[in-house]
């Protein structure tokens, strides 16, 4: 269902999924806290209303949809680069690429400084919670955040490209391999995952 959804709206509107785990890794390490079925399930809600937010937006009139180059599914219709679509496609990437980005970034160099400045002190060992769990946790988020930039930044270039110049000088090989691309965070993020979970 994520992935049909993610073809409608011609993106993969799930990708806080990486956002969440960062977030749960910070108020981890912050806080020493431990994430509870409440936090958790406020995430995702707030990940899944946020995904029906902006999919649903072109359907009532922000943008608009239109069949992908390879006319297999829908698109956010980027060849009509009309105020409706600038608009949106900046509110779009900054919303769900920047300010996650950022938020991530900023989240896991404070980690990384706090485990410094502890290992520095050798007082790792005096707070109570399991690093070595935290510090793989860590290691794959960093993973999945680079995997995130792969993956997302050929298509907010495409999005970018066809708000600021004209949408028909886009090569159609970039305009079908970037969604692709996007579209791929579906399979690598859960293997990453697999991958890094030990246990």
């Amino acid at each position: 269902p994520m992935s049909a959804a993610s073809d409608l709206h011609g993106s993969w509107k799930f990708g806080y999924s990486v956002f969440v785990m960062c977030v749960k890794t910070c108020v981890c390490v912050f806080a020493g806290q431990k994430m509870t079925t409440h936090s958790y399930t406020a995430m995702i809600v707030g990940a899944w209303l946020n995904a029906v937010f902006w999919s649903s937006m072109p359907a009532v009139g922000w943008a608009g949809y239109a069949p992908d180059p390879t006319g297999a599914t829908c698109t956010i219709n980027w060849r009509n680069n009309d105020a409706s679509f600038i608009s949106y496609t900046m509110a779009v990437i900054a919303v769900n690429f920047v300010v996650p980005l950022s938020v991530m970034f900023y989240c896991y160099y404070n980690v990384s400084v706090t485990v410094r400045r502890y290992k520095a002190t050798n007082s790792l060992d005096t707070i109570n919670m399991d690093w070595s769990d935290q510090m793989d946790v860590t290691k794959m988020s960093v993973v999945m955040i680079v995997m995130f930039l792969v993956a997302w930044s050929p298509y907010s270039m495409v999005c970018l490209w066809a708000s600021f110049s004209d949408p028909k000088t886009i090569p159609a090989p970039m305009a079908i391999i970037a969604p692709l691309f996007a579209k791929s965070s579906t399979f690598y993020n859960p293997c990453i995952y697999v991958a890094a979970n030990k246990k």
